[in-house]
């Protein structure tokens, strides 16, 4: 059974998309289609339902995804045994992310981290903080950077650099000319949140309740995925958001969208390197969480 077949369909399966699966392999969707065909071809089973936009795995499909996964886990775990052979170049490391510090932190540092060991192959998978902790703790990932804590248990927490919550609303809005902004009133506008789980929505609830404000009476328009969708909606007047001051920094400094912070302490939080707790990591992985802790001194 050809490995990187089961590759491509595992990924249709998660991205429930031929189109969103080729981007995330960077590769064609024909060639993704054509392999999925192919794997279907030689077990002789139809593997996935197309219906319209969306493409579901059939019965035969669950049954092989469950298998597919922990065999393309264990490619993983022998590619990082082979590379652990060598202690100063190759080897693999799989890491995580969620959206802020995937987007903002980690790109410099693994290019740091690929000059001072050449040849490692890096996989990179970046989604909410709460889908992270989750393929961590199964250990799907060695290492990951997420912008919140959670109860997930058997994890091992380093905090590292930080970022600050800023709230977002369109230029002309009765709010942009304010300093801070006081955190009940916040009730009075529709807001844009990120999904339930996400690092920066479980700041902003927490920073909430300690003001006395209540998250359920917000307001709340649509729960976005993604930081650009939030940043989008702002700006087309939908509502207001609270987001990292990371992410709007462009849009703030072109005009496109006012940056406020609210009242009391600055709105921030840590980043957190996190690992599973009692396994041993692999010198790749050492090497990067000796960088990663290093440049938040």
């Amino acid at each position: 059974m050809d490995m990187k077949r089961l590759d491509f369909f595992c990924k249709v399966v998660e991205s429930k998309s031929f189109t969103r699966a080729a981007e995330a392999l960077h590769l064609t969707q024909p060639t993704v289609s054509e392999g999925v065909r192919l794997l279907e071809e030689s077990l002789g089973e139809v593997l996935l339902d197309r219906l319209g936009r969306e493409v579901l795995p059939t019965p035969a499909g669950q049954v092989l995804y469950r298998y597919a996964r922990r065999i393309l886990q264990l490619r993983d775990e022998a590619a990082r045994a082979v590379g652990d052979f060598n202690e100063t170049t190759g080897g693999y490391l799989s890491l995580g992310a969620s959206t802020i510090p995937g987007a903002y932190l980690l790109p410099q540092l693994i290019e740091t981290f690929l000059q001072q060991r050449a040849g490692t192959e890096v996989a990179l998978k970046i989604s909410g903080t709460g889908q992270i902790l989750t393929a961590l703790a199964q250990e799907q990932l060695e290492l990951a950077l997420v912008g919140g804590m959670s109860h997930v248990k058997g994890l091992e927490w380093h905090p590292c650099s930080g970022d600050e919550l800023v709230l977002i609303v369109p230029p002309g809005h009765r709010w942009a000319a304010l300093e801070r902004v006081d955190p009940a009133v916040l009730l009075d506008e529709p807001i844009l949140l990120r999904e339930a789980g996400s690092g920066t929505r479980t700041t902003l609830e927490q920073y909430l309740r300690e003001h006395k404000v209540e998250p359920a009476k917000l307001r709340i328009l649509a729960e976005m995925g993604s930081n650009e969708a939030v940043k989008q909606g702002v700006r087309g007047g939908l509502g207001i958001a609270v987001v990292s001051s990371l992410s709007v920094a462009d849009e703030v400094g072109r005009g496109d969208l006012i940056a406020l912070r609210l009242a009391g302490e600055p709105l921030s939080r840590p980043f957190y390197l996190v690992q599973r707790s009692g396994r041993q990591l692999t010198p790749a992985a050492r090497l990067f969480r000796h960088l990663v802790l290093e440049s938040a001194l």
